[in-house]
């Protein structure tokens, strides 16, 4: 058993994504797709990205509000005065409102609606625990975010390090009414950082899975991270330090980024599509 801490910062991994494939589009050699389809991929995937991933980071900072009723402090409060996101816990749920108007909160987002955690198989943060992560009208930067992520505690692996299955079924609807699907699968392995739940410096995630994004037009993509070249991610670096991207379009054409193989914080990448490659510097 070990006590959840907030989960380091995954809007990094969106941004960073979504940047690739940006880049990946605009350099791409051959005809099997529109450069503006690629680009309107990427965007919906940075923004399905970053709207699940924040959703788990301020679950495992709610699971730590001990007192019900409480505020968080990540992305709950308000920049301009008080408190934006109530969090309130029973014996096997936390639920995060943040009311029923839209709310700037820390990290320049705007939230309105509720996040629902349910969890099933003892504490939060036990060893087989499972996480079903549901929503009541909640919007980010007026998007709908809907559907259900499932993450389920699966202890620690043969080296000792606790890991999560994620399981990611849901719909975005834009204001314009545009939808984004994602059915995802995620395994995130807490490399460094699991024994020292007050310091949250040395934290260190690795992340492998595969899954498949489909816009209103029906079109899908697939994007992979396979266990052999994971992304490696640490608290204080904006970018991934190392680990391979597959970027798979509907018409079996590819996209890849390759973030190198020993961890280092910088912004370099290589790009790599039919034809050629390059090294790119990321935002």
């Amino acid at each position: 058993m070990f006590q959840p801490k907030s989960s380091l910062r995954m809007g990094t991994i969106a941004l960073t994504l979504g940047a690739f494939l940006f880049m990946a589009s605009c350099h791409k050699k051959d005809n099997t797709t529109t450069s503006t389809e690629d680009t309107g991929y990427a965007t919906d995937h940075m923004t399905a990205e970053k709207s699940y991933s924040d959703v788990q980071t301020m679950t495992d900072e709610a699971a730590n509000v001990a007192v019900s009723g409480g505020t968080m402090g990540y992305k709950g409060t308000q920049l301009t005065s008080g408190p934006c996101a109530i969090v309130t816990h029973s014996s096997d749920s936390i639920v995060i409102n943040f009311g029923a108007t839209n709310c700037l909160c820390l990290d320049g987002r705007y939230r309105r609606g509720r996040i629902i955690c349910v969890f099933t198989g003892g504490h939060y943060a036990d060893s087989g625990s499972v996480h079903t992560i549901t929503f009541d009208n909640y919007y980010q930067d007026d998007n709908n975010i809907a559907g259900s992520k499932t993450v389920t505690n699966m202890g620690h692996n043969v080296s000792g390090q606790p890991y999560f299955n994620v399981v990611i079924n849901g719909t975005i609807t834009k204001p314009s009414g545009a939808t984004i699907t994602t059915n995802w699968t995620r395994v995130r392995t807490w490399l460094a950082g699991s024994t020292t739940l007050g310091d949250h410096t040395d934290d260190e995630y690795s992340i492998s899975g595969t899954g498949t994004l489909t816009r209103s037009s029906g079109g899908s993509v697939a994007v992979s991270v396979l266990p052999s070249s994971p992304l490696i991610v640490k608290y204080g670096c904006k970018w991934i330090e190392a680990g391979t991207i597959t970027y798979t379009l509907s018409t079996g054409a590819t996209r890849s980024i390759d973030f190198g193989t020993t961890p280092v914080c910088n912004a370099q990448a290589t790009v790599t599509w039919p034809g050629g490659s390059r090294v790119i510097t990321l935002p």
